[in-house]
This record gives C-alpha cells, structure tokens and sequence, in this order.
C-alpha cells in the first residue's frame, strides 16, 4: 500500500490508524471496518458512516492500483 502512497496523495487522502489506540478504533468502528487490514472509501466531506467500497484483507498492487483509480475517478477533482 506505501509504495502506492506517493503516486496517488493527490487525488486521495489517506489515513492509516493505529487500532492500538482507542479513538482511531472507534473511527475505524463507525466505518464498519473491525477487521484488519480494512480500506474504504469516504467521500469529500463526508462522515465516517459514509464510508463506500469497504475492502477487507491484503491487496495485491494491481488490486489496490485498481481501488485507488476507483476512488480518484469517483471523488477525485
């Protein structure tokens, strides 16, 4: 996913939490992402609960490429 990171930061904002601390435990529970690794998308000034596209488990690059293109066509500006 990093290795993604710098070829698509400006088109998709990405946060990654720690669920060893509890506030980003919760934010990743209001987007019904329990489990780990979670991916979803959040539309432009949306809440967590608007979370879409919810992926549960490893990608692939190709995968992940695919669900970053995905979010930046949709969102993207």
């Amino acid at each position: 996913m990093h290795g993604l990171r710098p070829e698509y930061q400006d088109e998709v904002n990405f946060v990654i939490l720690d669920y060893d601390i509890r506030e980003q435990r919760d934010f990743a529970g209001e987007m019904a992402a329990a489990r780990h690794p979670a991916f979803a998308i959040i539309p432009p000034n949306g809440a967590p609960d608007d979370a879409t596209e919810r992926r549960f488990g490893p990608f692939n690059e190709d995968g992940f490429r695919e669900y970053l293109e995905f979010a930046a066509n949709t969102y993207g500006g």
